[in-house]
């Protein structure tokens, strides 16, 4: 009998312990698990980002080629759309990984975990670094308006093109009577200059304006896209000679140059072919006065002015006080003294004194 019990104390023995080592393994697998998998979701977050560096990095090698016209504007556009839609694949998987992360957050007691603290100051720096992003590119924008204007003051003058300009000036200046009497317009044909069913507006829209285009979500994106390839395409000209001349659409497009009204009032046909019927070309008398044009608008509470014949950045001029947009903007130095006319296809609108 003494055996027996010897034998059931030694069984007993070896189940408990047993038993303790299977509930230690266990705890210790719960412990090991999550750390496990928030390493591997935070090396998935690596991986992707750096998949993004990758897409940015195409996306500027892209604009270069681009801005030195050396690919097509459907090449331009078709690569900025694929990798536009890469990049929203990696920011959504991101943002999943992201989501595990939290997740095995509240799972675990992490008040004296510093790994979950970084969880917070991780995604911070991910909204730093975009805001980063946006900035260097809105300075490079910069960059590039100084360039164009410093390039246009160093190139010097042929002095038989100087010539031949004072000449044909000469010969505009004789005739320019009648041909103002040729080319006045009634307010009426102001108004119908803006042309927003003309059917190379609507061909130059076609080319920028999304499927399932939406007023509300995509009208910033595509009219930027279509001022920046106006701001490369078309010369914006200015004539000491006080001449009329009308430019439509097609001719400027074909030529690639015109005037500052004309090309303000190409940019309003295409902003109302896009449903902005907030557009308006103004006319503005300005502190050394001259007159100038260019084309004003309100989208979503901010106002902007977008001026072709600076060349400047899209959003150069913008502010949410119309007020102070209009005593801020500056064309080659000079300020607004006054606005004269404004008017788009439903409205001439005369505020001279």
């Amino acid at each position: 009998m003494d055996i027996e019990l010897i034998q059931i104390i030694v069984i007993t023995i070896i189940i408990i312990a047993f038993g303790i080592a299977i509930t230690y393994i266990n705890l210790k697998k719960k412990i090991t698990i999550p750390v496990n998998k928030e390493q591997s979701s935070w090396q998935k977050i690596e991986e992707l980002n750096e998949k993004k560096k990758e897409l940015q990095r195409q996306k500027e090698e892209a604009s270069l080629k681009y801005s030195s016209k050396s690919i097509s504007d459907q090449l331009y556009s078709d690569t900025l759309r694929v990798i536009n839609t890469e990049t929203a694949k990696l920011d959504s998987e991101i943002n999943s990984e992201v989501s595990k992360l939290t997740e095995l957050q509240k799972t675990q007691d992490t008040s004296n975990d510093m790994r979950f603290q970084n969880i917070k100051l991780k995604g911070e720096l991910n909204e730093t670094r975009l805001e980063r992003d946006n900035l260097k590119e809105r300075v490079r924008e910069l960059e590039e308006f100084i360039k164009n204007i410093s390039g246009s003051k160093s190139v010097p003058a042929n002095a038989n093109d100087s010539v031949k300009s004072k000449y044909y000036e000469k010969i505009l200046d004789k005739y320019k009577e009648q041909i103002n009497e040729q080319e006045r317009k009634t307010i009426s044909q102001i108004k119908n200059t803006v042309v927003p069913n003309d059917l190379t507006i609507k061909g130059l829209v076609g080319k920028y304006k999304p499927i399932g285009y939406d007023y509300n979500k995509d009208y910033l994106n595509t009219i930027k896209k279509i001022y920046n390839f106006l701001k490369s395409e078309v010369d914006v000209v200015k004539v000491d000679v006080k001449v009329i001349y009308w430019m439509d659409p097609t001719t400027i497009l074909k030529e690639k140059f015109c005037d500052d009204q004309d090309i303000a009032t190409l940019l309003c046909s295409l902003m109302q072919a896009l449903n902005d019927y907030d557009s308006f070309v103004y006319v503005v008398l300005l502190d050394d006065e001259t007159t100038h044009s260019f084309v004003k608008t309100k989208y979503k509470g901010a106002h902007y002015i977008l001026d072709l014949a600076q060349k400047c950045p899209f959003e150069m001029y913008v502010n949410a006080d119309e007020k102070t947009l209009i005593e801020n903007y500056k064309f080659n130095g000079h300020k607004i003294k006054k606005t004269i006319y404004k008017f788009n296809q439903n409205a001439y609108i005369d505020t001279e004194d």
